[in-house]
């Protein structure tokens, strides 16, 4: 009777073991689904329901700039914050409500051998700063919307709020600036301002 009672709670254990083998070694465990663009929208567009598909993706500290299936209800009426294309994750920096977009102020800003951008770009606009013997590279703002591109520089936009900022640093300060490219993330450049901060940030790339 004791020999059929061990044999009993060894397979029971042995269940157990197996099931929480086959939940902990589950790929699908770490996804996670996440809004992706089935089509194009314009910047300022409301994003349609049918623009809209799930994709899964890694889950962790890396989702928390995408719009995952419990965030939905955010997506209602949604207006694309600049041109989005088909296929990339949505991320909460290219939504805008009605009224951020609305808020937004145009603003020509010369740049020092601006590259080649089109509208609905993003750059990342940096100072150049310090002295002949001591330069340095100070970020400005990261992930501007770009309009136009124009002779000397672009035309940028920016909450109405920045906007006297950006025409200050436009007429004081030189600028340059650094394209994104469609749907990459916001930008996370370091100040540079000696060479062996310039080595380090590329060996750490």
């Amino acid at each position: 009777m004791k020999n059929w009672i061990v044999a009993v709670v060894a397979v029971a254990m042995g269940v157990a073991v197996s099931a929480a083998l086959l939940v902990f070694t589950n790929p699908s465990r770490t996804e996670e689904d996440a809004f992706s663009l089935a089509r194009s929208v314009a910047a300022g567009d409301v994003i349609p329901a049918d623009a809209l598909r799930l994709e899964p993706v890694m889950a962790g500290g890396s989702t928390t700039s995408l719009f995952t299936r419990a965030d939905a209800s955010q997506l209602e009426g949604a207006r694309a914050a600049h041109d989005l294309l088909a296929g990339q994750l949505l991320q909460r920096s290219d939504v805008a409500d009605s009224q951020a977009l609305l808020d937004t102020r145009l603003v020509f800003v010369p740049v020092k051998d601006a590259p080649p951008a089109l509208a609905g770009q993003t750059v990342d606009l940096f100072i150049l700063g310090g002295t002949g013997d001591n330069p340095s590279v100070i970020p400005f703002a990261l992930g501007v919307e770009v309009r136009a591109v124009v002779t000397g520089g672009l035309v940028v936009v920016v909450p109405s709020k920045e906007a006297t900022a950006f025409v200050y640093a436009g007429e004081v300060m030189r600028l340059v600036a650094v394209v994104g490219e469609a749907g990459a993330p916001a930008g996370s450049e370091p100040p540079i301002s000696a060479p062996d901060q310039a080595l380090a940030a590329v060996a750490h790339t």
